[in-house]
Protein backbone atom coordinates (compact mmCIF):
# COMPACT_ATOMS: atom_id res chain seq x y z
CA UNK A 1 0.00 0.00 0.00
CA UNK A 2 1.59 3.43 -0.72
CA UNK A 3 0.71 6.04 1.93
CA UNK A 4 0.82 9.83 2.00
CA UNK A 5 1.08 12.35 4.99
CA UNK A 6 0.39 15.66 4.33
CA UNK A 7 1.46 18.39 6.58
CA UNK A 8 0.89 22.09 6.50
CA UNK A 9 1.70 24.93 8.63
CA UNK A 10 0.02 28.00 10.24
CA UNK A 11 1.90 30.63 8.51
CA UNK A 12 -0.56 32.78 9.09
CA UNK A 13 -0.51 32.52 12.94
CA UNK A 14 3.22 31.97 13.75
CA UNK A 15 6.15 33.38 12.05
CA UNK A 16 8.63 32.41 9.50
CA UNK A 17 11.18 31.34 11.70
CA UNK A 18 9.51 29.31 13.80
CA UNK A 19 7.53 27.68 11.13
CA UNK A 20 11.02 26.59 9.80
CA UNK A 21 12.48 25.61 12.98
CA UNK A 22 8.73 23.14 13.10
CA UNK A 23 9.09 21.94 8.99
CA UNK A 24 12.97 21.50 9.56
CA UNK A 25 12.96 18.82 12.74
CA UNK A 26 9.73 17.62 11.00
CA UNK A 27 11.65 16.42 7.52
CA UNK A 28 14.32 15.17 9.52
CA UNK A 29 12.21 12.61 11.19
CA UNK A 30 9.97 11.81 8.19
CA UNK A 31 12.68 11.09 6.34
CA UNK A 32 14.22 9.06 9.59
CA UNK A 33 11.18 7.07 9.78
CA UNK A 34 11.10 5.60 5.83
CA UNK A 35 9.22 8.73 4.23
CA UNK A 36 10.61 10.58 1.32
CA UNK A 37 9.43 14.40 0.55
CA UNK A 38 7.45 15.67 -2.01
CA UNK A 39 7.13 19.23 -1.55
CA UNK A 40 4.92 19.02 1.55
CA UNK A 41 3.84 15.51 0.96
CA UNK A 42 5.44 12.21 2.43
CA UNK A 43 5.06 9.58 0.61
CA UNK A 44 5.96 5.73 1.81
CA UNK A 45 5.38 1.94 0.65
CA UNK A 46 3.41 1.37 3.96
CA UNK A 47 0.05 0.58 5.62
CA UNK A 48 -2.26 3.25 6.44
CA UNK A 49 -2.07 2.46 10.37
CA UNK A 50 2.13 1.88 10.32
CA UNK A 51 2.43 5.29 8.59
CA UNK A 52 0.00 7.07 10.51
CA UNK A 53 1.29 6.05 13.66
CA UNK A 54 4.93 7.14 12.38
CA UNK A 55 4.04 10.25 11.61
CA UNK A 56 2.03 10.72 14.90
CA UNK A 57 5.12 9.92 16.40
CA UNK A 58 7.21 12.20 14.45
CA UNK A 59 5.27 15.20 14.91
CA UNK A 60 5.35 14.19 18.92
CA UNK A 61 8.98 13.86 19.17
CA UNK A 62 9.40 17.02 17.20
CA UNK A 63 7.07 18.54 19.97
CA UNK A 64 9.69 17.02 22.43
CA UNK A 65 12.63 18.63 20.94
CA UNK A 66 11.09 22.27 20.06
CA UNK A 67 9.09 22.57 23.56
CA UNK A 68 11.75 24.08 25.61
CA UNK A 69 11.72 26.83 23.12
CA UNK A 70 8.30 27.39 23.72
CA UNK A 71 6.69 26.15 20.51
CA UNK A 72 3.61 24.11 20.46
CA UNK A 73 4.03 21.97 17.65
CA UNK A 74 0.08 20.79 17.28
CA UNK A 75 -0.76 24.68 17.46
CA UNK A 76 1.49 25.09 14.40
CA UNK A 77 0.35 22.75 12.33
CA UNK A 78 -2.62 23.63 9.72
CA UNK A 79 -3.23 20.28 8.55
CA UNK A 80 -2.20 17.30 9.21
CA UNK A 81 -3.66 14.71 6.91
CA UNK A 82 -2.80 10.34 5.68
CA UNK A 83 -4.26 8.96 2.49
CA UNK A 84 -3.46 5.64 -0.02
CA UNK A 85 -2.73 6.58 -3.46
CA UNK A 86 -1.81 4.46 -6.37
CA UNK A 87 -0.26 7.51 -8.69
CA UNK A 88 0.67 11.37 -8.03
CA UNK A 89 0.95 13.60 -11.02
CA UNK A 90 2.44 17.38 -10.83
CA UNK A 91 -0.56 19.20 -12.71
CA UNK A 92 2.23 21.94 -13.11
CA UNK A 93 4.44 19.88 -14.57
CA UNK A 94 4.30 19.84 -18.61
CA UNK A 95 2.16 17.31 -19.65
CA UNK A 96 4.04 14.16 -20.28
CA UNK A 97 4.70 13.09 -23.57
CA UNK A 98 5.60 9.89 -25.76
CA UNK A 99 9.27 10.26 -26.21
CA UNK A 100 9.64 10.28 -30.21
CA UNK A 101 11.89 7.52 -31.76
CA UNK A 102 14.32 7.61 -35.05
CA UNK A 103 14.99 4.49 -36.13
CA UNK A 104 18.78 4.54 -37.53
CA UNK A 105 19.28 1.65 -40.23
CA UNK A 106 22.32 -0.42 -38.56
CA UNK A 107 24.54 -0.05 -41.93
CA UNK A 108 24.54 3.95 -41.76
CA UNK A 109 25.08 3.91 -37.91
CA UNK A 110 28.23 1.44 -38.40
CA UNK A 111 29.58 4.11 -41.21
CA UNK A 112 28.83 7.19 -38.23
CA UNK A 113 30.89 4.60 -35.71
CA UNK A 114 33.73 4.19 -38.33
CA UNK A 115 33.64 7.37 -39.45
CA UNK A 116 35.32 8.71 -35.98
CA UNK A 117 37.90 5.90 -36.28
CA UNK A 118 39.99 7.11 -39.47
Amino acid sequence: MKSAVIINLDYEHHSVQVCRAVWDEIVLRMESAGFSRHYRIFLADMDGETATAKAKQVVAEVEDVLAPEGILVFDVIREFYWFEYRQINDLLAPANEIPEVSIIQMDDFQRFLNSGTS
